[in-house]
């Protein structure tokens, strides 16, 4: 029997049977991986604390098919601790991985940054621009990241003081006479969005009205659980 071992973080799980769980991992290596995980259920305390979302687990599996089976998950950290808004903003960077990563695609750098973005979740001041970057990172490991320099059309250097539009998978182009005010972009903010630079309000706001529509075709028309909680509080 192969037995894989990897550093993984649970991305969702559901029941499977009267003790078992079905769980997708998100695993250093290999990206995404589906599981059994026999008697993960079990109201023991070592079943529950083996196998918690927002935790460093060291996962070892077998099996051959889409649908492996689980031989141990360890903790190696301590969840990271995450509360009220904070909680459903990783709820909602785990359910982006979990609908949008393909099945045992290694994702390069991902892992990491996803590791970066939980603690930053939890501990910074403002932890909507980790979000932000988060998900620019995973646009662009997904193939879907923007040219931020250049109009898309006439390959002008995109400038502060002009305002653009975005086409959705192409990039920013200088605005039209007539367009809807969510579809324009100011040049500066789209500046600071290439370099990173996400501290001004403005920016932020501009980051989050992009990443949305820019996510949103890849995502399709099922809507986002965490994303409902979110809006419920």
């Amino acid at each position: 029997m192969s037995i894989e071992c990897h550093n993984a973080f649970i991305l969702h799980r559901r029941p499977y049977g009267e003790t078992s769980q079905l769980v997708d991992l998100f695993c250093q290596d290999v990206g995404k991986v589906s599981l059994i995980f026999k008697g993960g259920r079990s109201s023991t305390r070592m079943k529950r604390g083996m196998a918690q979302p927002f935790t460093l687990l060291l996962a070892s599996y077998f099996g051959r098919g889409s649908l492996k089976t689980v031989k141990s998950l360890e903790a190696q950290t301590q969840v990271v601790p995450l509360h009220g808004q904070r909680l459903y903003i990783a709820m909602y960077v785990n359910e982006l991985l979990y609908r949008l990563l393909q099945a045992e695609t290694a994702c390069d750098g991902l892992f990491e940054c996803y590791q970066r973005t939980l603690i930053s979740i939890a501990r910074d001041d403002d932890p909507q621009k980790a979000l932000r970057l988060f998900e620019l990172t995973l646009l662009e490991t997904l193939g879907y990241g923007i040219n931020f320099d250049h109009d898309v059309y006439s390959d002008d250097i995109i400038e502060s003081g002009f305002q653009y539009q975005y086409q959705q998978q192409l990039g920013f182009f200088a605005k039209q006479a007539i367009c809807k005010p969510e579809q324009v972009y100011d040049g500066q903010d789209i500046i600071n969005l290439s370099q990173r630079e996400l501290d001004s309000e403005a920016t932020l706001k501009m980051a989050k009205r992009f990443c949305r529509q820019a996510l949103a075709n890849l995502l399709g028309d099922k809507p986002l659980h965490s994303r409902a909680l979110f809006a419920a509080k």
